[in-house]
């Protein structure tokens, strides 16, 4: 199971731009490009404060989604509502 590869980890916000947020992930400064799909959603993690997201280092992009199959498939004792 490569849900929880070490490719995943955690990037801590450094700074938002228009266009582009820049992030610390293991000791290392990475702009991303922001695009439609995941600019709010970093918008609206800053605003409420958090400032770590999901982030996959070999691919060097934020994860803003969540695949319910796999959620299941990692934490098969959750129930999930729809």
């Amino acid at each position: 199971m490569s849900v929880f590869s070490t490719n995943y980890t955690l990037a801590l916000i450094k700074e938002v731009g228009e266009s582009d947020v820049l992030l610390s992930v293991n000791e290392q400064d990475i702009e991303v490009q922001l695009n439609e799909d995941n600019k709010q959603a970093v918008f609206d993690a800053v605003s409420k404060g958090n400032f770590l997201l999901p982030f996959d280092a070999e691919k060097n992009e934020l994860l803003m989604t969540v695949d319910e199959a796999v959620l299941y498939e990692v934490f098969p004792e959750e129930e999930l509502k729809k």
